[in-house]
């Protein structure tokens, strides 16, 4: 009795343990489920079975300063054989921050007749619209680009998500007015799932981050989807970031600035 009652407790304890994790940490049950049930799978398996299941889409790469020095030269294909047909570049991070490398890169990618995008990575605890401004300086985008992104991927330490929401929402707003196009917003499927899935945020475009070994984002419907992070192409040291445009080539497009 005694050996059976310390079980219950342990049990009790358990799920104790766990309904305080959901609501805390804010867990999706869905994606801890996929998690726990899917087969393993090494980074090269899974990039291949994504070229395989998406074999008419577009694909694309990410970079930041933190990538270093590239040779231009050898950036073309992914897997020597996929053309890579869109790099999207950081350039400015809150509200005074400019990333090293975007400038001269800027140039770069154009004069590869790549179809290019420029980021910002949106710093949860500065103001909105000063980041705002950040971005309009430093980026000026041109027929053929792709909108302005935004990249908000944390939740505020000062603020409330509400407050947050509002702030994104304002910077998405002053963002479309200068440049005349609806800008494109960069986040985890998590992340969106939990607080940007708002009837505010319907209207534009998503580029999703989700690394799972899944069949695709659970956030629907996405535009984007980077799928991993452990991509690897010649030109580049080290591990970069893949992306896959949900589309045909008129539906990639009609996504560009006219």
């Amino acid at each position: 009795m005694v050996r059976k009652n310390v079980i219950i407790s342990l049990i009790i304890a358990c799920s104790g343990v766990l309904i305080f994790a959901i609501y805390y940490f804010r867990l999706d049950l869905s994606i801890l489920y996929h998690r726990l049930n899917q087969e393993p799978s090494t980074a090269n398996s899974k990039n291949e079975s994504i070229f395989k299941r998406y074999p008419r889409y577009l694909y694309g790469i990410d970079l930041s300063h933190y990538q270093g020095k590239i040779d231009w030269n050898e950036v073309n294909y992914i897997n020597d054989s996929i053309p890579i047909a869109f790099i999207i570049i950081r350039a400015t991070m809150g509200i005074d921050g400019l990333d090293s490398a975007y400038i001269t890169r800027w140039e770069t990618i154009k004069s590869k007749q790549v179809v290019r995008g420029a980021y910002h990575y949106y710093r949860p605890n500065q103001h909105s619209l000063t980041q705002a401004a950040q971005f309009k300086e430093h980026v000026t985008l041109n027929p053929g680009d792709f909108p302005p992104i935004l990249d908000i991927e944390n939740l505020s330490t000062i603020q409330s998500v509400e407050n947050l929401k509002l702030g994104i929402k304002k910077w998405l707003v002053d963002v479309e007015l200068h440049y005349g196009v609806t800008p494109i917003i960069y986040t985890g499927d998590h992340f969106y799932r939990k607080h940007l899935n708002t009837p505010e945020f319907d209207k534009y475009p998503i580029w999703i981050a989700n690394y799972g070994n899944y069949g695709e984002p659970f956030t629907q419907p996405w535009n984007i989807w980077q799928f991993t992070e452990r991509g690897q192409i010649d030109g580049v040291e080290g591990y970069i970031d893949l992306n896959v445009f949900k589309g045909t080539y008129q539906d990639f497009k009609a996504l560009l600035i006219k």
